[in-house]
């Protein structure tokens, strides 16, 4: 019988190597019936124990040709990733990333080249976090800092204070969800976590994931992820350089011997200009 109408579809997900190749060759040969006609969909997943060729499927779903990308080394590479925490199955806006990065003539739209998170708690007053980070987008270097409830939240809201004079259509963007697995209990408080972050921009919502020993460093990997994804999937524009209005300080990225960095044509990038105030 199918579903209502106002029901969620039911998703049936294919992870192994035999399956998902099976799969493309026929896609009868593992399903009794087509899922579409009870309402339901039916996807490869993206897991360690897939292949090549769910590597290769699930890329082309989401809308990637793997141009310039061998599926063969993608899928040993998610093997890798998985095995040190990440899981791809649970945030695709990751993985979609990870083949982008792959493909010739990308250049991520920033990089984050150091943060500082302090959590401070005194004897008659509540809880404080600041976190501190430095970001390089377009040959110029901003350092900024934030407040929030919590040392996430306050890395989050440094980047997005770093981010705004570049990116402004990030403001629609926000938090929805946010979630941490212990992987190894055995561990204590030593125990790898993976983070994982919902987002939305009020029009679609996407999932991104880091893993670390370090549940600060696991969140900001899942926190990059997810505003370089909705950089990309909105189309966010590079504000021109007479157009950006800072409130801290900003330098021209350099490539850490103090000479300028070079951008992704390969040429030194040009400076920055001098502080300025919002106006």
């Amino acid at each position: 019988m199918p579903r209502s109408s106002t029901s969620r579809p039911t998703t049936t997900s294919r992870t192994s190597v035999v399956h998902g190749a099976a799969m493309l060759k026929v896609d009868r040969s593992y399903q009794h019936v087509d899922p579409g006609i009870v309402g339901n969909v039916s996807r490869l997943v993206v897991s360690e124990l897939g292949g090549r060729a769910n590597t290769q499927r699930r890329a082309e779903q989401l809308g990637h040709a793997l141009e310039g990308v061998d599926p063969r080394e993608l899928s040993l590479l998610i093997k890798r990733l998985e095995a040190d925490g990440l899981a791809f199955e649970g945030a695709e806006a990751s993985f979609e990333l990870l083949v982008r990065r792959h493909q010739t003539g990308y250049a991520p739209p920033f990089r984050l080249v150091d943060f500082t998170v302090l959590v401070e708690a005194r004897e008659g007053t509540e809880l404080r976090a600041e976190a501190t980070v430095k970001v390089a987008v377009d040959g110029e270097v901003l350092h900024t800092a934030a407040d929030g409830n919590g040392p996430v939240n306050a890395l989050d809201s440094a980047l997005r204070k770093a981010l705004r004079a570049f990116y402004p259509g990030l403001d629609a963007v926000h938090l929805v969800d946010y979630k941490v697995r212990i992987l190894d209990g055995e561990s204590a408080t030593a125990a790898r976590t993976r983070v994982i972050i919902d987002s939305s921009d009020g029009v679609r919502e996407w999932s991104t994931m880091g893993s670390d020993t370090n549940i600060i460093a696991a969140s900001c990997a899942a926190l990059t992820d997810s505003i370089e994804y909705a950089i990309w999937k909105t189309g966010a524009e590079l504000r021109r350089r007479d157009e950006r209005h800072f409130t801290t300080s900003h330098a021209p990225a350099t490539n850490g011997n103090g000479s300028p960095a070079a951008t992704s044509a390969g040429q030194p990038s040009s400076p920055s200009k001098s502080d300025e105030e919002v106006a």
